[in-house]
């Protein structure tokens, strides 16, 4: 019995014959649309032809009032309300129907992005698996060549084995940070993050890096936000990284991290005094796999800030930057406090 009550057309069915026992009662002049709308608006996930049949009806029990009730106080303002009621329902019919077409298509729509996930998903395996071995036996094969032939043959045979190495150690890399790409946004856990430790968990990562290049991180007290911690360590670490890379000779890279809260939203900085970038490259270098440089002067596979767009796109935010060349680099991000 609960099951039954339960059901949309159940209930507009006992909503719309309750309507019309109290249309029965009150005045001509009242104006009844608004408690069939109401009844209609209960059909909005139901089938198209059940929002009709219900429309007809609802026309039809409105309709039928003035007949049986009419008599010598009826006045014309009677019939106009019967016409807004009318108007009212069909309305809402139109509106319903409008919405079931958007519903049909939004279903087809995230269908068809479940169908492209699951073919990325698919990618990653094979590029996991099925790539990554065939360049581990390359490489592997290139170096025991290298130990033991090096020099047997000529330079020539010397200089071809290490381009062989040098390309499918590029390649692995390229597979990895693709790799790496595609798992951002899987298996998030939205929690507190305070950015303080995540920033200490990035300075122990890179230890190595910053003692080696005598890197200075002057880091502000930093905000506990809400967002996915693994994503925003891997953010902070691809700029810190790119701020220690990207320097001219003779520079000790100086690199200054901060947040201020402006419009119940944070906007993190990540400020450096590296190379900078020309302006009409601050767009392109988001791109995945954009480099600015060749791989001979500055090494990387050129989709650290494309990590970072994507990271800051799942938190709602937006990355950008202000730099000068030759004059350091400033990046942005805002994410909501």
């Amino acid at each position: 019995m609960r099951y039954y009550l339960e059901s949309p057309i159940i209930q507009c069915t006992l909503l719309m014959f309750t309507v019309f026992i109290i249309d029965l009662v009150i005045p001509l002049g009242v104006a009844v649309g608004v408690l069939y709308v109401c009844c209609i608006a209960l059909l909005i996930r139901e089938k198209v032809k059940v929002t009709l049949r219900f429309s007809v009806l609802a026309t039809l029990l409105t309709a039928i009032i003035p007949v049986i009730t009419f008599d010598d106080r009826t006045t014309w303002m009677a019939f106009v309300n019967r016409g807004i009621s009318l108007l009212a329902v069909w309305m809402i019919y139109f509106i319903v129907v409008k919405h079931r077409i958007l519903d049909h298509k939004m279903r087809v729509y995230t269908t068809k992005l479940e169908i492209k996930n699951k073919e990325l998903e698919q990618f990653n395996y094979v590029a996991s698996h099925d790539l990554q071995e065939p360049l581990n036996t390359i490489n592997s094969f290139s170096l025991l060549l290298n130990k033991q032939y090096k020099g047997a043959i000529d330079e020539k045979a010397d200089k071809y084995l290490d381009f062989i190495t040098q390309a499918s150690n590029r390649m692995s890399a390229l597979v990895k940070a693709l790799l790496d790409y595609g798992r951002i946004g899987h298996n998030l856990n939205l929690e507190k993050v305070d950015c303080n430790l995540v920033l200490e968990d990035v300075r122990s990562d890179i230890d190595a890096l910053i003692t080696k290049t005598n890197t200075q991180l002057l880091i502000n007290d930093l905000p506990k936000i809400k967002g996915y911690e693994t994503e925003l360590r891997l953010l902070f670490q691809n700029l810190i990284s790119n701020a220690i890379k990207f320097q001219g000779e003779n520079t000790t890279p100086v690199i200054k991290i901060g947040a201020t809260l402006e419009t119940n939203q944070w906007i993190f900085f990540v400020k450096d005094n590296g190379i900078g970038i020309e302006q009409k490259y601050k767009e392109r270098i988001f791109a995945i796999f954009q480099r600015l440089h060749p791989a001979c002067e500055f090494e990387g596979t050129g989709i650290g800030l494309a990590h970072c767009r994507k990271i800051v796109d799942l938190h709602g935010g937006n990355i950008w930057l202000d730099s000068h060349l030759n004059q350091g680099t400033t990046f942005y991000f805002n994410i909501p406090a």
